[in-house]
């Protein structure tokens, strides 16, 4: 009979080398398959987590894993709280922990990415996909799929480009340092049925320059549409 073994428990022993065997961890020297690999992570034990974020830099908190018994099903529900306790109180590798940890929960172990929005500037038009993710209140699920809108706007028919800047929340910025929003809104004159405005959302302090960008190629698409 055949015993299993777990990618990450150093229990168990290689047939042919009587060694610890390990099943590498994904990272960016590393190809494979991560779906398999983080698809059970709310079985693994404490030492098979404590692996885990050894091969993450996080090393020197094994022990720590071990001595709390924080095993892969106790780990996304830890807080800022429950790190300080167990001795990481440092905030890079705090977020480190977290980062690991909400890509394999908010992400159903790695099977729903995120598929992020796009803005496509051409000569004559401009497109845009917006995906738009279930929620439930402010929480995406990814494991529901996300649906699609597709727009396309003549950049030869475009009237206005407006920026607008939105700030962040107060409770966001003083407790997260949350960065606020530009929205770009650009609007044709043949805005008949609400297909004729698009809004793009981007990064703080990115909205002049992509509004830039569309105005120049409006200019140069509406010379175009006169000569």
């Amino acid at each position: 009979m055949t015993a299993k073994h777990h990618p990450y428990d150093t229990n168990t022993a290689d047939a042919s080398s009587h060694s610890p065997r390990y099943r590498a961890m994904p990272d960016s020297n590393t190809t494979g398959n991560n779906e398999d690999i983080l698809s059970d992570y709310h079985t693994w034990s404490p030492n098979q987590l404590g692996i885990f974020f050894r091969k993450r830099g996080l090393s020197e908190y094994y022990d720590t894993l071990q001595k709390h018994k924080i095993t892969g099903q106790l780990a996304p529900l830890l807080n800022d709280d429950d790190l300080k306790q167990m001795g990481i109180d440092i905030v890079g590798e705090e977020r480190i922990f977290f980062s690991d940890c909400d890509r394999t929960c908010f992400t159903c172990n790695g099977f729903c990415p995120v598929d992020p929005s796009t803005y496509k500037l051409t000569c004559n038009h401009l497109k845009v996909k917006k995906v738009q993710p279930v929620r439930c209140g402010p929480v995406r699920l990814f494991c529901f799929g996300a649906s699609y809108v597709s727009k396309n706007i003549d950049l030869s028919k475009v009237d206005d480009v407006d920026v607008m800047g939105i700030p962040a929340p107060c409770c966001h910025r003083t407790f997260c340092c949350s960065k606020g929003k530009d929205l770009v809104e650009v609007e044709s004159r043949f805005d008949t049925r609400g297909t004729g405005k698009i809004f793009l959302v981007l990064e703080e302090g990115c909205g002049e320059a992509v509004a830039n960008m569309i105005l120049n190629q409006v200019e140069e698409s509406q010379k175009m549409e006169r000569t």
